[in-house]
């Protein structure tokens, strides 16, 4: 099912294990910060908001998180909840967005370099576990972040995504997940295993062409306690089209569990797409009992 100018409102969602979230990206290299705008609600009118702002870890140097909130009949075009508020511009292409609490605020707008790309335009479609659609789509994020006494402004290549129906974390043995965008490309791709299969999604932009990931494989140096350090991906697309994703230099890293079963080990790097310069959002995720196995093997 293809995606109309109503996805970045709220859908209809039901199961056990049903969830709607957006997300916002952050990516400020020159700053030595990675940020997380992220907002989200469940089948039962209950909500949450998390900001997360990433140094050189491990642990986030600012994390906030509420859940259980009332969201009422609100949707993300106009969104506040808790301190984050959602404001959208033309649908599927731009939106303001801000943080706010007694340590930490943060505003920003988002203008989309691409037409947002979903799963379910992948051969394969949306994997069940993940959700019933996802979109995903780089840009240009211009802000303020006001911390510590001190004001931060970025200007740069960004990214965000919106998916609702299931969530089930559990099902997932491992992903990585890679955002990268720069002033004219931008590529997600989403290698996923689970139910002892492997799943691929995501999409090239590049010279002006959007085309959907068919194949991809990728190459992972890891570091001290299994962090990833340098990453190739091959990424062929719908075109015919190969693109070689280098990301080289790691600027930021923080390790968190999303659920107490579930790691996300979050990092920013910059590098190169096809040649053309790009920083990026790097999501790798483990169960935790197999993390914990894989640090207390290597240490």
């Amino acid at each position: 099912m293809a995606l109309t100018p109503k996805d970045h409102l709220r859908h209809r969602l039901q199961g056990r294990f049903a969830r709607e979230s957006v997300a916002y990206c952050l990516l400020m290299p020159e700053h030595g910060f990675m940020g997380h705008w992220y907002t989200w609600t469940n089948d039962r009118g209950e909500g949450g908001r998390a900001f997360v702002l990433h140094g050189a870890g491990p642990e986030p140097i600012f994390f906030d998180h509420q859940d259980g909130l009332p969201v009422g009949d609100q949707d993300f075009d106009d969104w506040s909840l808790a301190g984050a508020q959602l404001q959208v511009g033309e649908p599927l292409m731009g939106a303001k967005a801000s943080f706010q609490s007694d340590e930490l605020s943060i505003e920003f707008e988002f203008e989309g370099l691409h037409p947002a790309f979903d799963y379910n335009s992948n051969a394969s479609g949306t994997p069940s576990y993940l959700a019933e659609n996802r979109y995903e789509q780089g840009g240009r994020i211009v802000g303020r972040l006001t911390w510590q006494g001190k004001v931060y402004e970025f200007d740069g290549p960004g990214h965000r995504d919106h998916s609702w129906g299931t969530r089930d974390w559990d099902a997932i043995h491992h992903y990585k997940w890679i955002a990268a965008a720069g002033r004219d490309c931008s590529t997600n791709v989403m290698w996923t295993l689970a139910e002892g299969e492997i799943d691929i999604n995501g999409y090239v932009y590049r010279d002006s062409v959007q085309s959907p990931v068919v194949s991809v494989s990728i190459d992972t140096k890891y570091g001290d306690d299994s962090v990833q350090d340098a990453i190739t991906a091959h990424i062929v697309d719908a075109d015919g089209r190969e693109s070689v994703l280098s990301l080289d230099r790691r600027h930021t890293l923080a390790r968190w569990d999303v659920s107490p079963t579930f790691n996300f080990t979050d990092t920013l790097f910059t590098g190169t797409l096809a040649g053309h310069e790009v920083i990026s959002y790097v999501e790798y995720t483990w169960p935790r009992a197999y993390l914990d196995h894989l640090l207390a093997r290597d240490n």
